[in-house]
């Protein structure tokens, strides 16, 4: 299986506040402007999908081996 990047949200602002109900583990399955932001995916729900967010608000939390989720 492949190695994925998974982080938590360390914060939830910009509209971004209704994502706090889902479980705090997302992939990444895009960077954009250099890694600058990202478009994340919810492990638990993988139709939850935050197209984009600034990655400093963002923490790497490790590289586990999941089944993609695409």
């Amino acid at each position: 299986m492949p190695s994925i990047e998974i982080v938590e949200i360390r914060i939830f602002d910009d509209g971004r506040e209704r994502f706090k109900q889902y479980p705090n583990k997302w992939q990444i399955i895009e960077k954009k402007y250099n890694g600058g932001k990202l478009t994340l995916r919810n492990i638990a729900y993988p139709n939850i999908i935050i197209h984009t967010i600034s990655a400093w608000k963002t923490r790497k939390i490790s590289n586990e081996n999941y089944t993609t989720l695409q």
